[in-house]
């Protein structure tokens, strides 16, 4: 565990060093972590999932010290890796709202039975009626037809033939909502397979002038990269 949390607390001081976090960022909290993800890592039912151990505290971390106000997840699946966003932010006693969609209706039902699990369990923030919704819609066309601000939108979507192609269609989609200090997360960077996806959506991220990254953080086998809107 000392090893995991010397690797987060590197990763949070490059993207601090970099200027895409305000600020010192604080000291990862194993105590915290496992008391705030407990309901997920033991009631989540997930298929199959390539978000590590190390990426799921990443995750916790970065929403805990970021505060985003309003959370966009584009491809959450189950929602196993957005969950230890909406479980770091919920850390924090202000509100905040956040929004899972996934084009694959039967996933989006176990993502939701998936949030009633934990909050059987007492984490509140997954409980009907709190900050969290799930819902089944392509995410490039509901990002496209809705105006509320995002302060943290995560990509994850992977379709059976196009893979991570729509990465930047999602970015594209976004845009208008991205507000100031927003910060942009990407999921599987360092997948050779995905390696052509990653070179449009980089490029998507590098030719708009507001944008800062991105930045690949090597977590694992997978990788997350992050960008932020700067203007």
């Amino acid at each position: 565990m000392l090893a995991v949390a010397a690797i987060i607390d590197q990763a949070t001081a490059i993207l601090a060093g970099g200027g895409l976090l305000d600020g010192r960022a604080p000291r990862f909290d194993p105590a915290g972590y496992r008391h705030a993800t407990l309901a997920v890592e033991q009631r989540f039912q997930v298929p199959e999932t390539t978000i590590s151990p190390v990426m799921r505290r990443f995750l916790w971390q970065l929403a805990r010290i970021s505060r985003p106000t309003r959370i966009y997840g584009a491809g959450t699946y189950a929602g196993f890796g957005f969950a230890f966003l909406v479980a770091g932010r919920a850390t924090v006693d202000d509100e905040f709202q956040a929004w899972g969609v996934d084009c694959d209706a039967a996933a989006t039902a176990l993502a939701r039975r998936n949030a009633d699990h934990a909050a059987a369990a007492g984490a509140t923030a997954f409980r009907t009626g709190g900050p969290l919704e799930l819902r089944a819609a392509d995410a490039v066309a509901d990002l496209a037809t809705d105006n509320q601000p995002i302060d943290l939108l995560f990509i994850d979507v992977d379709h059976p033939q196009t893979r991570k192609a729509l990465y930047a269609d999602v970015l594209r989609a976004a845009r208008h909502r991205l507000q100031p200090g927003a910060l942009i997360l990407a999921h599987d960077p360092l997948v050779p397979g995905f390696a052509g996806d990653f070179q449009r959506y980089d490029a998507a991220i590098v030719a708009d002038p507001a944008l800062l990254g991105p930045v690949v953080l090597p977590l694992d086998s997978c990788g997350l990269s992050i960008a932020r809107v700067v203007s």
